[in-house]
């Protein structure tokens, strides 16, 4: 049986599927580019949780709308994919390199067993 990594039945889903694929359809609207997600909730039907989720997974992503960004979770700056903004990335990606040379230099000791 093929495992999934949905953590949703199929229909769920399918529902779910559905749901982005009708907030994606509405965004992409030329007369929608500057709706609130006040607006778009009550358009689509789709719940405010839903549609951040969304954008958190990378699955929506919302350019040239800054009423539709989200607050980054590192920082609270907007944001307008995933769950954190460019310059928290940039700044977690430094301190990562920082680290792993620090784990680098660490490992290089050598014993000898006498």
């Amino acid at each position: 049986m093929k495992q999934s990594r949905s953590p949703y039945c199929p229909s769920c889903a399918e529902v779910d599927f559905q749901n982005f694929l009708k907030v994606r359809d509405f965004i992409r609207e030329p007369a929608n580019k500057q709706t609130t997600i006040g607006a778009l909730v009550e358009a689509t039907g789709v719940s405010e949780l839903d549609i951040t989720r969304y954008i958190h997974e990378g699955r929506l992503i919302i350019k040239d709308n800054p009423s539709l960004n989200i607050a980054c979770v590192r920082c609270g700056n907007p944001t307008n994919q995933g769950k954190v903004c460019a310059d928290c990335q940039t700044d977690m990606q430094q301190e990562l390199k920082g680290l792993q040379a620090s784990v680098t230099k660490q490992s290089v000791r050598a014993y000898r067993l006498d």
